[in-house]
C-alpha cells in the first residue's frame, strides 16, 4: 500500500510540473537556457582541466607517491590504510563528485572495504580547487585572497572533520597493496580522460538544469523573499546558489561566509550524485549528511572569523 501511495504522490508531482512547465514555458526555457550558461561559463572549464590532471597524475603512478610520503602519518591520525591517502589527494585535485567514483573503484579493487569507504566520504568532500579561486573568489566575490582563503577553510574542515570521525568504524587492516598496472600512453589516456570528462560534465549540467527547473517552479508559487530563494537555491544545487549570491547586496564577509557553507554542504543534487554513484554499496547517507552539516559550519565559522579579523 505504501509502494502505491509513494507512486501515485510521485505521479501527481510529475504532472503538476509537466502542466507547469507547458503554462509557464517562456520563464521555464530562460532558466534552462541561464544554466547551460552559468555551467559552460564558471563550471565546465574548472571540471574539465581538474578532472584531465588527476586521471593523467593516476595514470603515472604518483598516488604511489602519495602513500610513500603521507601513508604512515595519514594512517594514525584517521586509523585508515595507508592506501586512502592517494584517495584524499585525488578528491582534492578533482573535487566532488568524482570523490565517490574514486572511492568506487578503491572498494572494487579491494584496496579498502565498505567501512572504509563510509569514512573516506565524511573527509573528501572537497571541491574544486580552481572553482573556488576563480569562480567563487574571483568571479563572485571579486577578490582572490578571499578565494584563497574561503578554499583554506574548507580543505582544513575535511581534515578535522577526518580526525573526529577516526574511531567511528574499526578499521580491518587491509594488506592488499595498490597494483598498477604499466602507464598507458599520453595520447591514449588523454582522450580517455576527455571522454570520461564530458561525459560527467553532461551528468552535472544535466543535475544543475533539473534542480534550476525545480526551484523556479517553487518560486512561481511560493514567492519566497531574497535570502529565503538564495537559501533554497544553495542549499539544493550550489551553483545556482552562488550565481544568485554574486547579485545580492550583502557585505563581502556574510558573502564569503555564505559561500563557504555552501560549497562545504554541497547541495542535495551533489549528495545525490554521491550517492548514485555509491548505490550499490553499503553507504550510511546519515553520517555522510551529519558530516556534512559539520564541515558547513566548522568551514564557514573559520571564514567568517579569519575575515572579520581581516576587514
Amino acid at each position: 500500500m505504501n509502494k502505491k501511495l509513494n507512486s501515485l504522490l510521485i505521479s501527481l508531482i510529475i504532472v503538476f510540473f509537466l502542466c507547469n512547465f507547458i503554462v509557464n514555458s517562456e520563464i521555464l526555457f530562460n532558466t534552462f537556457f541561464d544554466s547551460i550558461n552559468l555551467w559552460f561559463t564558471k563550471l565546465f572549464p574548472t571540471m574539465f582541466v581538474f578532472f584531465i590532471l588527476s586521471d593523467l597524475l593516476n595514470n603515472y603512478h604518483f598516488p604511489l607517491i602519495m602513500k610513500k610520503i603521507f601513508g604512515k602519518t595519514y594512517a594514525k591520525l584517521f586509523k585508515l590504510p595507508k592506501e586512502s591517502s592517494y584517495i584524499s589527494f585525488l578528491s582534492m585535485t578533482s573535487g566532488f563528485p568524482s570523490n565517490a567514483k574514486i572511492i568506487l573503484d578503491a572498494i572494487d579493487n579491494q584496496i579498502i572495504n565498505e567501512m572504509d569507504a563510509n569514512k573516506l566520504l565524511t573527509m573528501t568532500h572537497f571541491s574544486n580547487p580552481l572553482f573556488i579561486i576563480y569562480t567563487i573568489g574571483i568571479n563572485i566575490l571579486n577578490n582572490k585572497k578571499i578565494g584563497i582563503i574561503i578554499l583554506l577553510s574548507h580543505y582544513l574542515t575535511n581534515f578535522i572533520i577526518g580526525f573526529l570521525f577516526r574511531n567511528i568504524y574499526q578499521n580491518n587492516d587491509n594488506k592488499k597493496m595498490i597494483t598498477y598496472k604499466p602507464s598507458l600512453p599520453f595520447i591514449t589516456i588523454l582522450k580517455k580522460s576527455i571522454n570520461n570528462t564530458i561525459k560527467i560534465s553532461l551528468n552535472v549540467l544535466g543535475i544543475i538544469i533539473f534542480f534550476s527547473l525545480f526551484v523556479k517552479t517553487i518560486n512561481l508559487y511560493l514567492n519566497l523573499n531574497p535570502f529565503s530563494n538564495l537559501l533554497l537555491n544553495g542549499l539544493l544545487e550550489i551553483t545556482n546558489g552562488l550565481n544568485i549570491l554574486s547579485k545580492v547586496s550583502f557585505n563581502i564577509i556574510s558573502k564569503a561566509t555564505i559561500a563557504t557553507f555552501f560549497i562545504s554542504f554541497g547541495g542535495i543534487s551533489i549528495h545525490l550524485q554521491v550517492m548514485s554513484i555509491l548505490s550499490k554499496r553499503n553507504i550510511n547517507y546519515y553520517l555522510y549528511f551529519i558530516s556534512r552539516l559539520l564541515h558547513a559550519g566548522i568551514s564557514s565559522l573559520i571564514t567568517f572569523i579569519i575575515l572579520i579579523n581581516s576587514y
